[in-house]
């Protein structure tokens, strides 16, 4: 059943970084930069959940990427390197998501963790 939940819960992450991916090769005024970082914020979220779920861990759908982040750093240690601090300015969030750069920055860490869960 893990195995299950896991691999559909890593495939919704693959979506979620292909959806965000494919805005970007809009033209450049017509790239909205805040779907682009929503869906690789979904997929980082998925990512790590699926990677939880496969190591039977049981995820609360109120569980904060915070703490799935933390709570795959006690299984793994290498989850040490990702760094979801510049994503996740809470009292900014709606500035945060409005420019190429943060966006192109949430596609990196989407691919980092992407590669960390074992999907290269």
């Amino acid at each position: 059943m893990n195995d299950l939940k896991s691999h559909s819960t890593l495939s919704e992450a693959e979506e979620m970084l292909n959806i965000a991916q494919e805005e970007l090769c809009r033209p450049a005024e017509d790239v909205v930069h805040y779907n682009v970082c929503k869906h690789a914020y979904k997929a980082i979220e998925k990512y790590l959940t699926g990677f939880l779920i496969n190591h039977g861990v049981h995820i609360q759908n109120s569980t904060s990427i915070k703490e799935l982040l933390n709570q795959c750093r006690k299984i793994d240690p290498k989850f040490n390197d990702l760094n979801l601090n510049p994503l996740m300015d809470e009292d900014h969030a709606d500035k945060l998501m409005i420019n190429l750069h943060t966006a192109l920055e949430f596609i990196k860490t989407a691919k980092q963790t992407r590669g960390l869960v074992g999907l290269n």
